[in-house]
């Protein structure tokens, strides 16, 4: 019975990484925060998974596998690989039609969902309104973000999207404290819902919330795993603080 176990369980490892190229891939983004400098992430390293999941995604057996990695690691080189300013608008564009492919073929992965539905918020709050309009972007956001019950999202949406009366009913500013709240007792660790909800308490001048949940933020420590993008959170946070405390010191 031992031996049969012991069989089974390699041979499942075996087809896990049964592509060698997926196997790479996952150790690049596994060692992703390795040789960052500061928050920012090796573009070498991140070169190398991008392509790697690109290459495994030609094998059928690990098709979903390697296109959820595949668009994890472009989400993160957008976010933490340095480039310049002027080259973001085609960067995020780019992401935008790669999730969008991927969440089209796996519309049930949750990783692709929510980066696909992260990165909408991100396209529609940057383009001008009625790109973001004619897209349908608030819609997409709206129906991807609910079917993964990604709350984190839904709040963002609401707080960044474009809102324009009698031509859009959604997104509603109102509903951005319900979901940014839920954001939060959903996932306690993830150190960007603190920062979210801080951040819309202070746009609701809610300047004493903001702080503490600053606080309760920056009492978290930081996750092996997330190590860069909890490192950025941190900032963030130590940065709103900055704004708060400032505005409060001219009262």
């Amino acid at each position: 019975m031992r031996k049969i176990l012991a069989i089974v369980l390699l041979l499942t490892a075996w087809g896990a990484y049964a592509n060698s190229d997926l196997a790479f891939a996952d150790s690049c983004y596994a060692a992703r925060a390795e040789r960052a400098n500061g928050e920012k992430a090796d573009a070498q390293n991140a070169t190398l998974m991008k392509d790697a999941y690109r290459r495994a995604m030609q094998d059928p057996s690990v098709l979903e596998k390697a296109t959820e990695g595949y668009v994890k690691s472009y989400y993160f080189a957008f976010r933490f690989v340095p480039f310049s300013k002027n080259k973001r608008s085609l960067h995020l564009d780019s992401l935008k039609t790669i999730t969008e492919a991927a969440y089209k073929k796996f519309p049930k992965n949750k990783d692709i969902a929510h980066i696909y539905a992260s990165t909408l918020s991100m396209w529609g709050a940057e383009k001008n309104p009625l790109a973001a309009v004619k897209e349908g972007v608030a819609a997409k956001v709206r129906d991807v973000a609910t079917a993964s019950n990604n709350y984190q999202v839904l709040g963002r949406a609401h707080q960044l999207l474009p809102y324009i009366p009698i031509i859009l009913s959604w997104p509603d500013k109102a509903l951005a404290d319900k979901y940014l709240t839920m954001a939060l007792q959903q996932d306690p660790k993830d150190l960007y819902n603190y920062f979210f909800l801080a951040e819309l308490r202070f746009d609701q001048k809610r300047y004493a919330d903001a702080l503490n949940i600053i606080d309760r933020g920056l009492s978290r420590g930081l996750r092996t795993n997330y190590f860069l993008e909890d490192k950025r959170g941190r900032w963030k946070l130590k940065e709103l603080q900055k704004k708060i405390n400032a505005k409060l010191d001219k009262k």
